[in-house]
């Protein structure tokens, strides 16, 4: 429906009124703007012309409330109290201005009303962790233990930055592993890792365990190569018994293979190399070597249907060590290794072989078996009876090349290892 006007008062009057609506709302813009512009540059006197331009922007009334808490040049916590009020008065449901207010309050002195200040931005942002990280630190210094790991467990449920802080703050604070665990540490599993590794460093085997069990007992997934640096920082605190408790952990969760029908008693995992090759725990290692080769064969095997292989390319006299095995054994006990080796090409008077040894003191066992050179004719069986130390309760079992003291010292060759058996005897026969 069109509606016209007549009357040309009338109309004249209307054109004037949309005239001053439309200057009104471009000297609007204009001063946003400007205001805008100035706030690009936050020094005290653009935002304080800012905040006279566009006053209900409660973005400038934080601004020019920090410059004047934190400015060396011009400090007046008075005026920026003033500003950080004003700024929750037209955006109170921004936690910042709340942090802002709540921190001003503390450094007056006024902890009662930093802490309604601080519950209000952690009502507004409850679980955000870059918010949370100043409450939790209020309460820390409050020595409000409690409350501050109640925000702290936000942070590390949220992000994984700032987890090794938040571990040694807690340490430094309490002291107290349960309590640490328990009201800390969210039913996070890279957050339980993370302060897994976290404790291993500082030998603090006991409160690890604590957290491996509880790890354990979750229903989250995660994967052998996550429990790998523990195993290791087990092994090389001498701590042999829990590594391959660790392992067994591993088993029976399905993360790594258990025994295969008819190796119950082969105490070498995967040592028919039918399965993945692992690289950590209890199962095989292959350390990298410029220019060798160390992996699986699917073409040349003593029994179906792959073996390992190792390929040395004739440039150097390698003291070669890089495949082997974390075994746990009894302390005083007979042993038989047993193993296929086959050779092809290999120089030099010093070839592969194998080699058993305490892995913690090599002096109570170290034996090496025959070495291999030239080319063999089909697989040559390898036998070696030992009986470990007192005191041994870890061997390694690995292929070595010791380096051959000949003129004519660098390898070259291929040779294949399979079906490593390592059984206990009864005695030795």
């Amino acid at each position: 429906m069109e509606l016209r006007i007549n009357n040309r008062l009338i109309r004249r009057f209307l054109i004037f009124v949309e005239a001053i609506v439309l200057l009104g709302i471009m000297a609007w813009i204009i001063k946003t703007s400007v205001a805008g512009v100035l706030a690009e540059k936050p020094t005290v006197k653009n935002l304080e012309r800012a905040v006279k331009l566009d006053p209900g922007n409660a973005e400038y009334h934080l601004k020019l409330g920090r410059l004047y808490e934190y400015n060396i040049a011009d400090i007046q916590p008075e005026k920026a109290v003033e500003h950080y009020r004003r700024a929750v008065q037209l955006s109170p449901y921004d936690p910042q201005g709340w942090l802002a207010l709540a921190e001003a309050m503390q450094f007056e002195g006024k902890i009662s009303q930093a802490e309604v200040c601080l519950r209000r931005a952690d009502f507004l942002a409850a679980n955000i962790p870059p918010y949370q990280w100043p409450i939790a630190n209020f309460y820390l210094l409050q020595d409000n233990t409690d409350e501050a790991f109640r925000h702290f467990k936000v942070v590390l449920a949220g992000t994984s930055q700032c987890d090794q802080i938040v571990f040694s703050t807690a340490w430094k604070a309490s002291g107290d592993p349960n309590k640490i665990l328990e009201e800390l540490i969210p039913r996070r599993v890279s957050t339980e890792f993370s302060y897994l590794y976290y404790l291993l460093p500082q030998q603090l085997f006991t409160e690890a365990q604590a957290v491996w069990k509880r790890i354990l007992s979750g229903s989250e997934k995660f994967t052998p190569q996550q429990a790998a640096g523990y195993i290791d920082s087990l092994i090389q605190a001498h701590q042999p018994e829990q590594a391959y408790q660790v392992w067994m952990d591993l088993q029976r969760r399905g993360l790594v293979p258990g025994p295969t029908p008819g190796s119950w008693e082969n105490l070498i995992i995967n040592g028919d190399f039918e399965g993945e090759l692992l690289n950590l725990g209890f199962d095989w290692r292959i350390a990298a070597v410029e220019g060798v080769y160390a992996g699986l064969d699917t073409a040349t095997y003593h029994s179906p249907s792959h073996a390992l292989l190792a390929q040395f390319p004739g440039k150097q006299n390698l003291d070669y060590r890089q495949v082997y095995q974390f075994v746990k054994v009894s302390p005083g006990h007979p042993y038989r290794l047993q193993a296929f080796m086959r050779a092809e090409g290999i120089t030099t008077d010093s070839g592969p072989r194998l080699e058993v040894y305490d892995a913690y003191d090599p002096a109570a066992l170290d034996k090496l078996s025959e070495r291999l050179t030239g080319s063999t004719i089909g697989w040559t069986a390898v036998l070696l009876d030992f009986a470990t130390g007192k005191k041994t309760e870890l061997i390694v079992v690995r292929l070595r090349r010791l380096p051959s003291r000949k003129l004519d010292n660098l390898i070259a060759g291929k040779v294949w290892l399979d079906d490593v058996r390592l059984t206990p005897l009864k005695e030795f026969r």
